[in-house]
């Protein structure tokens, strides 16, 4: 059973908290933590964390947790609703000195924020920064309000999404990506580096950014997941789920170790297809060489390679072209032994926002996905392989 922390903070629309309560403990194990002014609206008399649920430290391997680490370590999901504008200003600053607010900070599992205030506020400058701010991050989803009629009696929007929608939002989030559920994935991104000499190599203008998008997005969903990345522009931490690889050669050698454990493979790093045929154990020095050749060979194919020894996985590769070419795309899927193609465009490299076309191999269907954040294109990447596995 999934575990859900729902946070309830001090609006009108608390007093519907505890019909979506009622709702969710149904179907999953739900913690409660209320803020100070929630109080004021709703009254779960035993249930909240003041009086029953998270009243003492936890402890594991003799290491003792805070109450708002154990909160974080143990949900699938965290729900806040209502969430108020005080709430949603203190989180996008940086804020974290109550229970709801310390979660947050904790937190890596994905946060649903049900925003519901006046209208004015929700049309307030700042509120609408915050929104921003929140919504750039890879765990946070936010759900408008709906437009409504206000306690205050007027027609305007902020109105809370009713429990039943809620709910129904909840549902969705955990059905949707089911097959994933008992699944690994093994997931490479970024650029690598072709050595000319001790200090220069040639490489790309990959961000690495929508394979990160993918891998940040795929945690929540699959079993395990495995990455290997080159250099890229996001803030990444070599541990022993992620590695990082500096030339094709060592991609390879990684993502081989993992792949017969692995179900899912994603293929989206930036490789670099030429090096040089000689390199030099030496800054190669610029005095005297007015001109410098350098002879360019084929470097190894990482992706091909991996098509080679492919059993019973899901392999998906990713093309980078100045346009796209679907006649060149399928080339690749039975050169390379591919389940799935992504093609995106080289004006990609280094943005935030993409367009791609993904081709299937097993049905023969190009899908179109339309100009949009890396964030979004990766969640419908993954619908893509999660549909055809």
């Amino acid at each position: 059973m999934k575990n859900i922390n729902l946070i309830i903070t001090g609006g009108i629309a608390a007093s519907k908290a505890k019909q979506l309560y009622n709702l969710l403990i149904k179907k999953y194990n739900v913690n409660i933590i209320l803020t100070k002014n929630a109080h004021k609206f709703v009254d779960f008399k035993n249930c909240d964390y003041t009086d029953q649920i998270f009243n003492q430290e936890f402890y594991d391997d003799n290491h003792t947790f805070g109450d708002h680490l154990k909160l974080a370590c143990v949900a699938d999901l965290n729900i806040v609703y209502p969430a108020t504008y005080n709430y949603i200003g203190k989180i996008a600053n940086g804020i974290a000195d109550d229970m709801p607010s310390l979660l947050f900070a904790a937190a890596k599992m994905p946060f649903f924020l049900f925003p519901s205030m006046n209208f004015n506020m929700y049309e307030n400058s700042i509120f609408k920064k915050n929104k921003e701010i929140l919504k750039k991050l890879y765990n946070v989803k936010w759900i408008n309000a709906k437009v409504g009629k206000m306690a205050s009696r007027h027609i305007g929007i902020g109105r809370a999404l009713e429990p039943g929608e809620v709910y129904d939002i909840i549902n969705n989030h955990f059905n949707e990506f089911y097959k994933f559920s008992n699944k690994k994935l093994l997931i490479n991104f970024g650029k690598t580096r072709s050595w000319i000499d001790t200090v220069r190599y040639i490489t790309n203008a990959s961000s690495g950014r929508m394979g990160t998008a993918i891998k940040n997005n795929a945690k929540f969903f699959f079993n395990d997941v495995i990455s290997v990345f080159g250099d890229n522009d996001v803030d990444l931490v070599q541990d022993e789920n992620n590695f990082y690889a500096e030339t094709n050669e060592q991609m390879l050698e990684i993502m081989k170790k993992y792949f017969e454990y692995f179900d899912v493979i994603i293929c989206s790093a930036a490789l670099y297809d030429y090096e040089s045929k000689k390199t030099f154990n030496k800054k190669l020095e610029k005095q005297g060489n007015k001109e410098l050749n350098i002879n360019l060979i084929e470097s190894i194919d990482v992706l091909k390679e991996l098509g080679k020894i492919k059993k019973n996985q899901f392999l998906v590769g990713f093309s980078l072209m100045d346009q796209f070419d679907i006649n060149k795309a399928w080339k690749k899927v039975k050169q390379k032994n591919l389940d799935m193609i992504i093609i995106n465009l080289t004006t990609a490299m280094g943005s935030f926002e993409n367009e791609v076309k993904i081709l299937i191999s097993k049905t023969k269907e190009v899908i179109n996905i339309k100009h949009n954040s890396k964030e979004k294109i990766a969640i419908d990447i993954l619908k893509k392989i999660h549909d055809n596995i």
